[in-house]
């Protein structure tokens, strides 16, 4: 990317393409592996799964003497409290899980332009990434992310309660905390409704999870629990004082230093909530002490710790007396030069372990945890990989097995078995100090094998049966390969599950590992998710096949419904390598009148089903992610004159609208800083800012003159939503603006046009309120809330309720031209083929103008 282009880009840093190689983090089951290994999980995006340093294995056997959890629970992604994370995992030792009730799919993307169900796939990674930096565990719910809302009532509504409930009652159930924290109160303090609505639910699954008579059906697999106490995370509103009256609260600092770890938990806070990137959360590291505190809103009372009076070591499990004898001696023998020392204390506690009278989660955690400090303490490494990152049902690729061991414990591997493949590998062989032990072997895919893709994707109302226990409150896939590795360390038998991975070379950043991905053996992808059409004449579109096996064969059929033709209707397709591609050119024919139809795409292979597209996210933070949506697009009729317009498209933190305003016959062109700064503007009739451009690319606190003198000497400047916080400069118009939080959430909320005749909203298309029909998510965010006289009001709109707001669209003369601010998220509507929005949309580029 050359430096126009970066400048045109804004604060992205992405690099965005099917099949590009980049960086892979290891996936973590539902067992929590330990505070010590998940805290120098940073390293195994690049690296596998690496054997623990000296620290790491001390604070890993330190961990192993603990037994108890906590469970700390808000509404959306980078709601947690990292500090509160890092000290119960990695400083009370406790296994740690952070359940966030939903995946972030309803909010804004800072890095980049996905939204919707891709925004929720990366603040997932995101979630997964910052456990790997606090040491926590990372868990969910079915709850969806629907944007903004209000109200607690609206919010479970919309989630359906008695659903969400059962989810936060499994992973209680599942889990098994001690002590629950939530991350807001169950007043209207929490800013948000889904906020209020997680800890009103939280209370509520304190007392139903020990409820044997409340969701019964779950205790096929898990039985009732209850745990000791619940807990609010408290704070005090901004210029307010704690009431006299107020409950006492428990209070824990969170600055406390970890001479093991070389920072405080807050220092390793920061780096966990900066990994919440497309949010825009990079933080600071806090240093010193850093009092929170803890308010209880059920359960026993606790003084002065919040584990008051609950015992945390293996006396509270029958038997575990015997187990705690050989995880001190283990401790005890630990040495930073020979961890082999310990190896025989841990087969022994495994053996204890396996001995007790009864499971269970706990236990489970607990054994997962030796297992894997035996691993470390005997330097064992195992691996296996295939030799590409994509496959294909039915295919052939090459699988790659490894084992090495590098302290002096005696290690035989007695076979390693790869799920969905015949066969023994590494059988009977006896590991040799740092000597690599190696087989390789062609495999075939099996053709049942099903594809990757969010398993929380796969369909809104899929039942619960094919939710529970499988994927209950689990944070991701399961890998589509795993190898179990059957070992015997010195004489004691330990299975160790590790997925298969690709791994490769980067020329930059050197060795490099990711997951497999399993989809169709063709792929098709689409120009857009909307494709427009402002006249009713026939336009061509492209199509861009892609093979994902070798020898691909097939065709695909298109059609589409309600007076819309497509041609050609079917199209074989013929491959010969893995990766060919073929652009395929369409035709397609809209009614006369304004319709909305889909196009759809049937895939005939040697399977017929539904077409699929596929898309992967790149970013450096977190690993690439395969996503396969039916390979469909919305069809949009809508009526509009034939625009001659050149469109300038100052992008801000990222939107899709260029491309819609392309389809829409404009011409546009995304403008750099150095654009701006050489006052290159005359040649263009509108000039559009995207959305965040004035939170997210700084030189525009200095170039803004320059956009008001182009609309003063007759242009059309629009300039979409900002946020109130981190504006680059607080003189967004030409005039005094002041923007506030004011939004309307309610995306079938009336909207009154109050200057109907006002050019904008007559030249050259009349909007009337049927144009706000079938908006999505929401109507428009961070509204003004002040404006100078110069501006007029063109909307009124409100969420029920509430007070009407009138800052969604606002116009301004401008010298010879007009400046237009408008909080309404046209970044979500254009993509998306709203008819109306595209309409009103048309008329802001024109200025109100005939013809555009």
């Amino acid at each position: 990317m050359n430096i126009k282009q970066a400048e045109a880009a804004g604060p992205r840093e992405r690099v965005v393409g099917i099949y590009r190689q980049a960086e892979k983090a290891r996936w973590v089951r539902g067992l929590c592996a330990g505070a010590a290994l998940l805290a120098c999980a940073p390293l195994l995006i690049g690296q596998g799964l690496p054997v623990l340093d000296a620290a790491q294995r001390r604070l890993a056997l330190e961990k192993l003497l603990v037994v108890g959890s906590a469970l700390y629970l808000g509404a959306h992604p980078d709601d947690e409290n990292t500090a509160m994370l890092a000290y119960l995992a990695q400083g009370r030792k406790v296994c740690t899980g952070y359940l966030s009730l939903t995946r972030g799919d309803g909010g804004q993307n800072l890095i980049g332009s996905e939204k919707g169900d891709a925004l929720g796939v990366i603040r997932t990674q995101e979630l997964l990434a910052a456990r790997r930096v606090d040491g926590a565990e990372q868990l969910f719910t079915r709850a969806s992310d629907f944007g903004f809302s209000k109200t607690p009532g609206e919010t479970l509504a919309v989630w359906g309660k008695e659903k969400t409930l059962a989810d936060v009652v499994w992973v209680i159930r599942s889990f098994r905390p001690d002590i629950i924290i939530t991350r807001f109160p169950t007043t209207g303090d929490g800013g948000h409704g889904h906020h209020t609505a997680s800890a009103m639910l939280a209370v509520e699954a304190f007392e139903a999870a020990g409820d044997p008579g409340r969701f019964p059906e779950q205790l096929r697999w898990v039985s009732p629990w209850r745990p000791r106490r619940l807990f609010w995370n408290a704070w005090v509103p901004q210029g307010q004082t704690r009431p006299a009256e107020a409950p006492e609260l428990l209070t824990v600092d969170l600055g406390t230093y970890d001479q093991l770890l070389g920072q405080a938990y807050t220092e390793l806070a920061a780096q966990a909530r900066s990994m919440h990137k497309s949010q825009g959360f990079g933080a600071p590291a806090r240093r010193g002490t850093w009092p929170n505190y803890l308010q209880l809103l059920a359960g026993e009372p606790a003084r002065a710790d919040p584990f008051e009076g609950i015992d945390l070591t293996w006396h509270r499990i029958a038997g575990g007396d015997r187990v705690r004898e050989h995880l001190q001696r283990a401790l005890d023998r630990l040495s930073d030069e020979a961890p082999s020392a310990s190896v025989a204390s841990l087969l022994s506690a495994l053996d204890q372990i396996d001995r007790l009278p009864s499971g269970g989660p706990l236990i489970d955690r607990k054994r997962a945890e030796v297992v894997d400090a035996i691993r470390s303490c005997c330097g064992i490494w195992l691996e296996a990989v295939i030799d590409r990152p994509v496959v294909s049902p039915g295919a052939s690729t090459k699988l790659t097995v490894s084992a090495l061991k590098r302290e002096p414990i005696p290690v035989v591997c007695k076979r390693v078995e790869v799920s969905h493949v015949a066969g023994d590998f590494l059988a009977d062989q006896s590991l040799q100090d740092n000597l690599l032990a190696v087989k390789e072997a062609p495999i075939q895919i099996p053709s049942d094998l099903p594809y990757t893709h969010p398993f929380w994707l796969n369909g809104a109302a899929a039942p619960a049966s094919a939710y529970f226990p499988d994927y209950a409150g689990r944070a991701s896939n399961p890998p589509a390969f795993v190898a179990k590795f059957f070992l015997l360390v010195d004489g004691h038998e330990i299975t160790y599950e590790r997925p298969v991975l690709y791994r490769w070379t980067d020329p930059v950043e050197g060795e490099r590992y990711r997951e497999i991905a399993v989809v169709p053996k063709i792929t098709v992808n689409l120009e857009a998710q909307a494709l427009i059409f402002p006249r009713p004449t026939e336009r061509a579109f492209r199509l861009a096949a892609r093979a994902n096996a070798e020898n691909a064969s097939g065709s695909i059929v298109i059609g589409a419904a309600d007076g819309w033709r497509v041609h050609p209707a079917t199209v074989p397709l013929s491959f010969t390598t893995s990766g060919e591609e073929k652009t395929i050119q369409i035709r397609i024919t809209p009614p006369e009148v304004e319709s909305t139809s889909e196009l759809k795409i049937e895939l005939r292979a040697s399977r017929d089903e539904p077409a699929h597209s596929l898309v992967e996210i790149n970013y450096a933070h977190i690993p690439p992610q395969t996503l396969l949506p039916l390979a469909t697009s919305k069809l949009v009729r809508v009526d509009m004159a034939a625009p001659r317009s050149r469109v300038g498209y100052v992008m801000g933190s990222g939107d899709e609208i260029p491309d819609v305003l392309r389809q829409m016959g404009f011409e546009v062109t995304l403008l750099s800083d150095g654009d701006i700064e050489q006052n290159r503007l005359d040649r263009f009739d509108a000039i559009v800012v995207g959305v965040r451009a004035f939170n997210t690319r700084p030189r525009l606190s200095a170039l803004q003159q320059q956009l008001f003198d182009y609309a003063a000497s007759g242009g059309t400047l629009i300039v979409q939503y900002n946020t109130d916080r981190d504006l680059v400069t607080d003189r967004l118009a030409p005039y005094p603006l002041t923007l506030s939080r004011d939004r309307v959430t309610d995306e079938r909320s009336p909207v009154t046009l109050l200057e109907p005749e006002h050019p904008l909203l007559t030249r050259p298309l009349k909007i009337t309120a049927k144009d706000f029909d079938g908006w999505i998510q929401e109507r428009g965010l961070y509204f003004p809330s002040k404006w100078d006289p110069a501006f007029v009001p063109l909307l009124a709109m409100a969420d029920p309720d509430e007070k009407e707001t009138r800052g969604a669209l606002l116009a301004a003369p401008c010298g010879k031209g007009v400046y237009i601010y408008t909080g309404l998220s046209f970044f979500r509507q254009l993509p998306a083929g709203v008819p109306g929005a595209i309409r009103l949309f048309a008329n802001l580029l024109s200025g109100g103008r005939n013809g555009g």
